[in-house]
């Protein structure tokens, strides 16, 4: 009587149960204390200071998802000018990511996230005019293609807009284009719909005009890009953006920031120009609509 196994023997069905009830209990146990365990991130830098703009917000609502949730977004606290941040990204020396328009040079040299986060708004142009009446009897893409526009020499709007024929005035000086231009010596001078407003107010002096009439369109992405090496950020965040599309929350996004913007500028009723775009990547995902800005329905022919 001494020994309890010999009283209640270890292998009797009771026992083996109650073992087992013990061993399964202690491993949900330690399966829920992993669980409420914060889970290690990778810090991903976006270059500058704490902030909470467009690009930023649309990382942080990206990275929110379960496939991309092991990314944290930080400032990096760079100031830097735009080619010296995409050289320390690919460098991994501080940055991880930047953002910037679609070409063969930045997809050959780093690696994009094939997603049109701005929805081709940077090729919706509206014309700064020294009259509003100016462009009001243009009805065809070759007819506006004999006025003259202004553009700053090294802009890839310049090549866009030679290889649609349209007689381009180049000029080395940026400034100098408002002041030809409310001097008569420029008929228009096209800046998209993110910039036209500001770069008006900004030249207020010259009391350029914001001409109602034309919507110039070229087909353009913006595209978020990391380290030529760095697949596992790019997947995720293509990941994180094809949810947010999905669910509506990039579109909630977009509104907020821009629908005052293009109901201001009246985008919906004006007379669409559609031009070509030859610097356009060919892998630019233009077949799927819903990842685009929907144009005006009235678009102009290329001829009268």
């Amino acid at each position: 009587m001494d020994n309890l196994y010999e009283l209640v023997p270890l292998r009797t069905p009771l026992i083996q149960q109650l073992l087992i009830c013990l061993l399964l209990l202690a491993v949900a146990v330690l399966k829920t204390a992993a669980a409420t365990e914060p889970q290690a991130t990778t810090p991903v830098y976006y270059p500058g200071h704490p902030r909470q703009d467009y690009y930023v917000e649309l990382l942080q609502l990206a990275l929110s998802y379960p496939c991309a949730a092991q990314y944290q977004l930080q400032a990096s606290g760079l100031d830097l000018p735009k080619k010296r941040a995409f050289d320390l990204m690919n460098a991994k020396a501080g940055i991880d990511i930047m953002y910037g328009s679609a070409s063969a040079e930045r997809l050959e040299h780093y690696q994009a996230v094939p997603f049109p986060i701005l929805r081709g708004l940077m090729g919706l142009r509206i014309a700064l005019v020294s009259d509003k009446s100016k462009l009001s009897q243009i009805h065809s893409v070759a007819a506006l293609a004999k006025l003259r526009v202004g553009q700053y020499i090294s802009w890839s709007d310049t090549a866009i807009l030679q290889a649609n024929r349209f007689n381009v005035e180049p000029v080395s000086d940026v400034e100098g284009l408002y002041k030809m231009l409310a001097l008569g010596r420029l008929d228009y001078f096209p800046r998209s719909v993110l910039e036209v407003l500001q770069n008006q107010a900004e030249h207020a002096e010259l009391n350029l005009q914001i001409d109602p009439h034309i919507l110039l369109y070229y087909p353009t992405a913006t595209y978020y890009y990391v380290a030529k090496d760095n697949s596992g950020l790019a997947e995720a965040l293509l990941c994180g953006l094809e949810q947010a599309q999905n669910d509506g929350s990039l579109s909630q996004q977009f509104e907020r920031y821009y629908g005052g913007l293009l109901q201001q500028l009246n985008v919906k009723q004006r007379r669409v120009f559609n031009l070509q775009n030859p610097l356009l990547p060919a892998d630019v995902p233009l077949q799927r609509q819903e990842l685009w800005y929907e144009l005006p329905n009235n678009k102009v022919p290329q001829h009268e």
